[in-house]
Order: structure tokens, then sequence, then C-alpha cells
């Protein structure tokens, strides 16, 4: 656990980098065959599924929170900017068409907008 946990630490920090898979257990002083096994038997993913899973989670929260910043730019932002096919991986992981899920997160910005600037119960509910 403790060594999935310092690669995840490690993810956290430089997920926008560009991140030699082969350079990791090197740095955490382990060895390969150590790495894999322990990323097989407490997550039951690779090393290197697991750094796709972690930037496409950074990739689902960056849009979420700023969906006006274009797609691009937040696949880049989130280290995912060298991978081919980077919309179908997103709609496989979290199984939204990625047209539909900037849709709804546009609509939810331009809710949470609304309601900053009308935090009075009244202007939350239409005329009959």
């Amino acid at each position: 656990m403790q060594i999935v946990a310092k690669v995840r630490q490690y993810f956290g920090l430089h997920f926008q980098e560009s991140i030699d898979i082969s350079q990791l257990p090197a740095l955490l002083g382990i060895s390969k065959n150590c790495l894999d096994l322990s990323f097989m038997q407490v997550r039951g993913i690779s090393l290197s599924q697991a750094l796709q899973e972690h930037r496409l989670n950074k990739l689902f929260a960056a849009l979420t929170d700023q969906p006006r910043q274009g797609l691009g730019h937040a696949i880049e932002a989130c280290g995912l900017g060298q991978t081919k096919g980077v919309v179908a991986l997103f709609e496989q992981a979290f199984g939204i068409e990625m047209p539909l899920f900037m849709l709804t997160c546009r609509r939810a910005a331009d809710d949470r907008l609304f309601r900053k600037d009308h935090q009075d119960a009244d202007a939350l509910v239409l005329p009959t």
C-alpha cells in the first residue's frame, strides 16, 4: 500500500509532465517487479493504466470546474496531450459522450453563477 501511495503522490505532483514510467522504480528505490506487483495487487491495474486513470480523473475535474477553458487546453494541462484518442478514453472511462459531458458542465457552471448572483430563494422559483 505504501508503494502505491507514494506513486499516486508522485502522479499528483507530476501528472502534467511527461512521466517515464520506467524511471519510477529508481526514483522510489524499488525494483520494477515490486512496483508492478504492488499495483496489480492493490489496484488491479498496471502502472501505466494507473497514470492514465489519474490523468483522466484530472481532466474530468478540470472540465467540471472550468468547462469553457477549451477541451484541447484541458487535455494538455492534464498531461494527456501526447495520448491519441483521449476523448474515446474519457468516454469509455466515464460512460458519457464528451459533447454531452461538456454541455452538462457548462449548464452546471451557468447555474452556479446564477445562484451566486441570485442568492434569494425566490429568485430560483419560476413565476406561474
